[in-house]
């Protein structure tokens, strides 16, 4: 599914070349991590996930890689979980580790678990709707539609509703940590296990 991936699905700036490192990557790696956790969004979407993983961890080491400010508004629940993941310390370390194959470990694994938790905070909520299956249509490309740009459209309704759940939970509690903590845990042993052995 990854070979689907444009450059429109990154919520960063980043050209043809970003883009074929990360399949180039996804290709590789991919008897190990055939295929991405896809609870919230459709496979494509959930292998977009991973990419703007991989160009978050990435983008500490160029100028160059900066989130599309025009994205970044109306994709508002990613900015946020971005900001969050920016908190804690230990995605500081992978982001300063300039290594592709372990940063792709590592932007798998995220994906995955937050995908996951994400899902589970949802679903346990007074707002599980959001995890309707009409809810997951195309994601990321969301943008090129043109209803996308109107403030009332239910897509930003439905950010809003999912980031004050999310907020809450993130402020009261200390699982998203832990799941991100354990997400770069598990990556360092694939990779000390594949790469490293």
């Amino acid at each position: 599914m990854f070979e689907q991936l444009q450059v429109e699905h990154s919520l960063f700036y980043i050209d043809q070349d970003h883009m074929n490192r990360f399949k180039n990557l996804a290709a590789k790696w991919q008897s190990i991590f055939p295929d991405v956790c896809a609870k919230c969004l459709n496979n494509v979407d959930a292998w977009a996930n991973v990419l703007n993983n991989w160009v978050f961890l990435k983008s500490q080491q160029t100028d160059e890689l900066i989130l599309n400010p025009s994205k970044a508004i109306y994709y508002s629940i990613n900015t946020f979980l971005l900001d969050e993941l920016q908190k804690i310390q230990i995605i500081q370390k992978v982001k300063e580790c300039e290594n592709d194959d372990f940063q792709y470990f590592a932007a798998f694994h995220l994906g995955n678990a937050i995908d996951l938790w994400v899902y589970d905070t949802l679903e346990k909520s007074a707002e599980s709707d959001l995890l309707k299956p009409q809810n997951r249509i195309p994601y990321y490309l969301a943008f090129l539609n043109d209803d996308f740009q109107t403030d009332n459209a239910l897509f930003h309704k439905n950010q809003t509703r999912a980031i004050k759940i999310l907020a809450q939970v993130i402020r009261s509690q200390n699982c998203f940590r832990i799941t991100v903590s354990s997400a770069v845990n598990r990556a360092v042993d694939m990779y000390d296990h594949y790469v490293t052995k």
